[in-house]
């Protein structure tokens, strides 16, 4: 048994795991400590700066997170958009594409 197999019926990264390191990635792109912006999310500091950096953050998590459900559904088996096409044959042996 793989336990690392991945196949078509794997989730995708959890949504949750796509929030972690957020301060840490708006720290490193502003040049102020991580610990820094987690204040500033708390309440505890005031920045401008930070406060738009994490809104924008968030914004691409959620951007990312909407593209992800409009491209497949609750099943984790593509869109009625992004079905296959089926081939059906004519009375003639030839395939036609539904």
């Amino acid at each position: 048994m793989n336990g690392d197999k991945v196949d078509s019926t794997t989730n995708s990264i959890p949504s949750v795991s796509l929030f972690r390191g957020i301060y840490n990635r708006v720290a490193k792109r502003l040049g102020v400590d991580p610990s820094y912006v987690s204040r500033v999310a708390r309440g505890e500091r005031k920045s401008a700066v930070v406060e738009k950096a994490l809104a924008e953050e968030v914004r691409v998590i959620r951007d990312h997170l909407n593209n992800h459900r409009n491209n497949y559904d609750g099943n984790n088996h593509a869109s009625v958009n992004h079905k296959k096409k089926s081939r059906i044959k004519s009375g003639d042996n030839e395939s036609l594409e539904a």
